[in-house]
């Protein structure tokens, strides 16, 4: 009997800034690929785990933090998927007053063409789908009347409510997240791929 193959996606912004909000930095230095399987049942493999997200390069040290992880996380097998934020002129009409705004507007895209692209083409039977974001609703909801495919949706810490557009199956808690975090220091090949960030370090 064949393994049932499962495909993760993972919102990076949402899980950041998730983690972000319960104060819990060392939080995000986490295993993706560990998380996932550790929702998998008997007879199920992980064929691929997808993390989508952008970099901030405006910020040096935040942007310097992001390139170690996603480092990691290539060097782990995870596929990292990255968009780019978009500048846009905003101003108030009763002021006068211009100033510019950063917005990223690809990484739900990418994320639905894939869960819905994987489910057509039969590369996995449950799609573990990890957001709170509402704009991959049609995705998920295309996916489940056309394919029969299963999408386990989970919410990111303390993002239940955020995401309840969705019908989150269950939230991801602090203490799942916690006993699966990436080691001090991600080898590939026998070469030192990424070294975590002391912003990150496991409190004493």
């Amino acid at each position: 009997m064949n393994a049932e193959r499962v495909i993760a996606y993972i919102d990076g912004f949402n899980l950041y800034h998730a983690i972000d909000g319960i104060g819990a930095p060392h939080l995000k230095w986490v295993d993706l690929w560990g998380l996932a399987g550790s929702y998998l049942r008997d007879g199920q493999l992980l064929a691929a785990v997808n993390y989508y997200s952008a970099y901030a390069t405006w910020l040096p040290a935040a942007y310097a933090r992001h390139r170690q992880y996603t480092s990691a996380l290539a060097a782990t097998g995870v596929n990292v998927v990255m968009s780019k934020f978009k500048t846009r002129s905003r101003g108030c009409q009763s002021c006068g007053a211009r100033w510019k705004s950063r917005e990223e507007k690809e990484t739900d895209v990418h994320m639905a063409v894939d869960i819905v692209a994987d489910a057509l083409e039969g590369n996995c039977e449950l799609a573990i789908v990890v957001t709170a974001d509402s704009d991959l609703k049609p995705a998920i909801a295309k996916v489940r009347a056309t394919t029969g495919r299963r999408v386990l949706m989970l919410a990111p810490p303390g993002r239940m409510k955020r995401a309840r557009d969705l019908q989150p199956n269950r939230e991801i808690d602090a203490g799942r997240i916690s006993r699966h975090l990436l080691p001090q220091q991600v080898f590939r090949e026998g070469q030192v791929a990424a070294t975590r960030p002391p912003e990150y370090d496991p409190p004493t």
